[in-house]
């Protein structure tokens, strides 16, 4: 058995055994009071942990990246430099999905301009179906892995999970942009009704 099979080995156990231990907190679970910077980093830090731990990444998240979020649109500004549940949401969203998606597909996703209601629905969604991710991801990975792990052909597991991540990524994008595309056209075919 080779060594880069030996790491492979352990890299995907790490990530299946963090993947099954792994959930965001329900909105419920999110602090119902008005954090300032400091304390949002932390928790964002804290319930994205896995994350860190993964991409072995120094900081998820920085002040700057949640003003760059507040200038681009993608979470609503603070109110009164504090930040909210809602705010907390929008932040794990976005922080779970820009290592894939732009900010323009994850705004699709998680608009900002939502009522509580729906950010609240919008998050618990997201959440569940982050969890049902990583279980399917945790299954499928072990039955993918092994039969190409057994054949010591590790470049070709590398290659499978970075075609798979491409596939859907283009995926996701493509289904953001379809209720983008029916506006259009009914703006499209409205303008053309008001000529005639």
């Amino acid at each position: 058995m080779n060594k880069d099979r030996k790491m492979l080995e352990k890299t995907l156990a790490e990530l299946s055994t963090g993947a099954e231990g792994f959930s965001l907190p329900e909105w419920e679970e999110l602090p119902d009071i008005e954090l300032y910077m400091d304390q949002v980093l932390t928790l964002i830090s804290k319930y994205l942990s896995m994350f860190n731990e993964v991409s072995g990444a120094e900081k998820l998240i920085t002040p700057s990246m949640i003003n760059n979020y507040v200038k681009l649109g993608t979470i609503p500004p603070p109110i009164k430099k504090r930040y909210s549940r809602v705010h907390m949401a929008y932040l794990l969203v976005v922080c779970s999905l820009k290592q894939t998606l732009d900010m323009s597909t994850i705004k699709r996703l998680m608009p900002v301009g939502m009522s509580e209601e729906e950010t609240r629905d919008t998050y618990n969604s997201f959440a569940v179906n982050q969890k049902r991710a990583l279980s399917h991801f945790t299954r499928d990975l072990r039955s993918m892995a092994k039969p190409i792990l057994d054949e010591n052909r590790s470049g070709d597991l590398v290659m499978q999970v970075a075609a798979s991540a491409s596939i859907f990524k283009i995926l996701t994008e493509r289904i953001c942009a379809v209720p983008e595309q029916e506006r259009e056209a009914e703006a499209e075919s409205g303008a053309r009704t008001d000529k005639n």
